[in-house]
């Protein structure tokens, strides 16, 4: 899958007229998905030209926490939560909701990240 940076996620949603060509259409045309055009107009539509930059990706347990509450509460889809709460990927938060689901609150724990540490042999 192809990455798309901050400059051209914003200049292909600048790009759309909904009056000249549906968003099926304009997303192929562009080389993405019509769910990832729709999440990028969600993010864009909620924040404007700061959707796209200054993304965090460590979120603290409360955090997540916070969005399952609230896309429970509130009935919200996937795609409306993470682009209410400026989070990178709808996917992310689905990921979170079956972590919450099949191990609970210590699933939503960040893992750590790189490769680990070798053991010293020596000793």
């Amino acid at each position: 899958m192809t990455k798309f940076t901050s400059d051209i996620k914003l200049a292909i949603v600048q790009g759309f007229n909904p009056h000249m060509i549906s968003q099926k259409e304009y997303a192929s045309q562009m080389g993405v998905t019509r769910a990832q055009f729709q999440f990028w107009l969600k993010l864009y539509e909620l924040h404007g030209e700061e959707a796209f930059k200054n993304f965090y990706t460590n979120y603290p347990v409360p955090f997540k926490l916070d969005v399952l509450n609230y896309m429970v509460q509130s009935g919200a889809s996937l795609m409306d939560t993470a682009a209410l709460f400026k989070i990178p990927s709808y996917t992310m938060v689905y990921n979170w909701q079956r972590q919450m689901e099949y191990g609970g609150l210590d699933a939503l724990e960040p893992k750590s990240k790189g490769r680990p540490s070798m053991k010293n042999k020596h000793q």
